[in-house]
């Protein structure tokens, strides 16, 4: 350790290197000034402090000294010299902090020895104390334009979402903690004139007023185009083509949706982002599928619509990737994200996108701003008529509609059963053989419940490709024959019609 007033030359500029370095490091003052003060203690004098004037006008006082436990209090830092030599202390040496338009603090330097700073100490005193009112200046500066950021972004989202019938849209943004600039990311719900619902979420490459500006004319762009498409893909070609023709923007990535309030019905497609989370009460939980090229990369996205037909009591989950990517382990924030939507959409109905968030986040910062939008449809009348995009994780939501209709008719067990089977085996068939591994098409699922039976048809507009009998697969029309009274495929070159009949028992 360096007594107070016998720094040389070659220390005093490693010393100020090491500050610099120090408070260049980071733009938390409550992190680097103690490093700082400590520093100094270490090599200039036996006791500094460092009084900082911030933003809302409260001062902030960080002090370190050679002998442990010691704290000097002073209101006001013009008192601190009489305070500490009141301590002992025979010289003090206080440097303002001069930012460019007004005083920021007071940079103070005490010792223990008289006469213990010479000229080189009192240089270095004030090269630090221009050091420290840049800090100071930098990051007032920073907060203030992350403040205007975040007041933007906010006021950029909206907030209020459409009221309709059996449905319910929350959403909750969490800005980044620690220093990180505010971000891009956006959610949006609007009426549409025909009765539908656009949704789209996005995300911005890119931090602070530039990306938020630019996140509220996408964000309105999509709009626009939202009213005159009737293809979410579509809409992200447009949006694509004009971020295109500004190549200050960058990369985006979003998602864009049509949800049919009466039908249930959501069509979306994807731009590079996270792929949606549905949830379903008693049933299905998974990620629904994504793809894309993100906007502004490429002339093409190569954007496809996803169709899904929602049952009731469930939840679709729109994020961006600050839900899943604070741990910088994308698969264990997927699980996570995962797990959370399960427990916050059963236990948290009042507002699931914020308790969804403030689970994840309970206990780890988020290195990265973080956007979600909930679409809830509440318990209501089972859908008759569904469709949905012939892919595998298709199925397991129709299993769990023809599950909601057994409900809704009381069919009982054993025959619940039967149905809930046959039925996911016809869709697994159609799935598997209608479309070859080309672009997926679509599948259409109709119910009809009476008295004495219960009808469903499983419709494709694919080629069935030629049965193959195989060990591990091949039982699924043999069960849906055992399962059912009745059951028709009707094959076409525009489709196959799988059609199964369930005679209903008395007790149903």
């Amino acid at each position: 350790m360096i007594e107070p007033g016998s720094l040389q030359r070659p220390d005093a500029l490693d010393l100020l290197a090491q500050a610099s370095g120090m408070l260049a490091s980071s733009f938390d003052l409550s992190a680097t000034l103690p490093r700082v003060a400590d520093l100094c203690v270490r090599n200039l004098a036996h006791y500094c402090a460092i009084y900082a004037r911030h933003p809302d006008g409260a001062i902030s006082i960080v002090e370190a000294a050679r002998e442990p436990g010691l704290h000097v209090h002073a209101p006001d830092a013009t008192l601190l010299p009489d305070v500490l030599r009141e301590h002992g202390f025979e010289t003090v040496l206080a440097t303002p902090l001069r930012g460019r338009n007004d005083v920021l603090g007071t940079f103070v330097l005490a010792s223990r020895q008289h006469d213990a700073f010479d000229q080189t100490t009192e240089k270095l005193s004030g090269i630090l104390g221009l050091l420290l009112a840049n800090a100071l200046d930098q990051a007032m500066l920073f907060e203030r334009t992350h403040r205007v950021a975040d007041r933007l972004q906010r006021a950029l989202l909206p907030d209020t979402f459409p009221r309709v019938p059996g449905a319910l849209f929350h959403a909750a943004y969490r800005p980044a903690s620690a220093e990180s600039e505010v971000g891009g990311d956006w959610y949006d719900a609007f009426s549409l004139p025909d009765g539908r619902i656009a949704i789209s979420m996005g995300d911005v490459a890119g931090h602070g007023l530039e990306a938020a500006t630019v996140m509220g004319e996408i964000r309105h762009s999509m709009r626009s185009a939202g009213v005159d498409q009737q293809s979410p893909a579509a809409v992200l070609q447009h949006i694509n083509s004009v971020i295109n023709l500004r190549k200050t923007i960058g990369m985006v990535t979003a998602v864009f949706a049509y949800y049919e309030p009466r039908t249930r019905e959501l069509v979306y497609a994807v731009a590079g982002h996270p792929p949606p989370l549905l949830t379903i009460i008693e049933g299905f939980s998974g990620f629904l599928p994504g793809g894309g090229v993100p906007l502004g990369v490429e002339p093409n996205i190569d954007a496809q619509d996803w169709t899904f037909t929602l049952p009731s009591r469930s939840c679709t989950i729109f994020y961006t990737d600050g839900m899943t990517e604070y741990s910088r382990d994308v698969l264990a924030g997927e699980a996570q994200l995962l797990e959370a939507g399960i427990r916050s959409f059963v236990s948290d109905s009042e507002n699931p996108a914020l308790a969804l968030q403030e689970r994840i986040f309970d206990a780890t910062a988020n290195r990265d701003d973080a956007a979600t939008l909930t679409l809830s449809c509440e318990d209501g009348p089972a859908a008759h008529v569904m469709r949905f995009s012939a892919i595998a994780v298709a199925a397991p939501i129709v299993r769990a509609h023809i599950q909601r209709i057994c409900d809704a008719y009381g069919i009982p067990s054993p025959e619940r059963f039967a149905l809930i089977t046959a039925v996911g085996e016809a869709v697994a068939n159609s799935i598997e053989h209608a479309y070859r591994g080309q672009d997926c098409g679509g599948l259409t699922i109709r119910t009809e419940v009476g008295q004495q039976q219960v009808s469903v048809e499983v419709e494709d507009s694919g080629r069935w490709r030629p049965f193959e009998q195989r060990d591990e697969r091949g039982r699924g029309i043999v069960l849906m024959h055992e399962l059912m009274d009745h059951v028709r495929i009707t094959s076409a070159q525009n489709g196959t019609l799988i059609k199964l009949v369930m005679a209903r028992s008395a007790a149903s």
